[in-house]
């Protein structure tokens, strides 16, 4: 099981009223049910204030108006969409089917809202209940995938933005005279950047002083180059967002690198091979693995334009570790 913390200045952040969330699911078995409990108590410790039908309903409880009023507009609604579930809710069967029915005129109400997050479960076709239709959902079927899945899910509930929108920019066409436009959107730093998670980049680190964007928001990396030969580059950690740069040597994928903690992130300046990687972190407590798979100088360019080739891989949470299943 991974690790993983919040590094940001909580003076900072404004207090916020924890989210509510009723968990809907089906008595499959005792195992199901015990995974669904643990679920729900995880969620709570991590400051999302779940109903669930085991603590707040008793012997002799009314379970229909138990239903009623979890199902009330101020929750979120954590769907445990197993095949049981999926088969009950679109059959109008038990309790399943009765949530459905009380549930649906909400989601009616406001076709545009969120309020349903269906997560897999035991559910081998990924089919959800009809009533839900194609909706995004988390996927916890995977036992190695269910971190990742967990802390996604937590976000969405916090509601934190799993992938920030970037602040709007001004429009060059009023910013520069005609003549110039093409070459200033040509060569804008909008050009050097590659917001998601893991990705592939190539790009002349001669331009734009060697720097290039991974990630997005609090998982940001300002990768900062300079050629070293023709074989290899320096990585800086002078840009505003990075906190330590190491080297991983013969590192060509993220299951190499395992505890990124371990590599030596004392230098200001690493020089970085075809075939290693370099392990970065930020100053929001994330990770990042670049891997350097091709080194292209003007003599040896087919362009004549200098150029780097790397992979890139930053895992969703505030771990160090790389290895499968984190």
């Amino acid at each position: 099981m991974s690790v993983f913390w919040d590094t940001h200045d909580m003076s900072t952040v404004a207090p916020s009223i924890p989210p509510k969330a009723f968990i809907s699911y089906s008595w499959d078995n005792a195992e199901h049910m015990d995974w669904v409990l643990q679920l729900a108590t995880r969620l709570r410790h991590d400051g999302v204030d779940v109903v669930l039908d085991r603590w707040d309903t008793s012997l002799g409880s009314d379970l229909s108006l138990f239903m009623e009023q979890s199902a009330d507009i101020e929750f979120r609604v954590v769907a445990i969409a197993s095949d049981t579930y999926t088969s009950k809710a679109d059959n109008a069967e038990g309790g399943v089917g009765y949530e459905r029915r009380v549930i649906t005129p909400t989601l009616m109400a406001n076709l545009a809202g969120h309020r349903i997050i269906p997560v897999l479960r035991s559910n081998p076709f990924a089919a959800l209940p009809r009533f839900l239709g194609a909706a995004k959902y988390v996927d916890m079927r995977a036992p190695e995938r269910y971190e990742d899945a967990y802390f996604e899910l937590l976000q969405d509930l916090h509601g934190m933005e799993a992938t920030p929108k970037p602040p709007l920019g001004r429009n060059p066409f009023l910013l520069h005279p005609d003549s110039e436009v093409r070459s200033a959107v040509s060569w804008s730093k909008g050009r050097y950047v590659s917001p998601g998670l893991s990705g592939t980049v190539q790009f002349d680190h001669s331009n734009d002083d060697g720097q290039y964007v991974i990630g997005a928001g609090d998982r940001s990396f300002t990768l900062a180059f300079s050629v070293s030969g023709p074989d290899s580059v320096v990585i800086y950690h002078d840009p505003a967002d990075i906190r330590t740069v190491a080297l991983a040597r013969d590192a060509t994928e993220p299951s190499h690198i395992g505890d990124a903690s371990q590599y030596d992130g004392s230098s200001r300046a690493r020089v970085i091979k075809t075939g290693d990687a370099a392990v970065v972190s930020n100053v929001n407590g994330y990770w990042a693995a670049v891997f350097v798979d091709e080194i292209e100088v003007r003599e040896t360019s087919l362009t004549g334009e200098p150029r780097i080739t790397f992979r890139y891989f930053i895992p969703e949470t505030c771990t160090p570790e790389f290895r499968p299943g984190t």
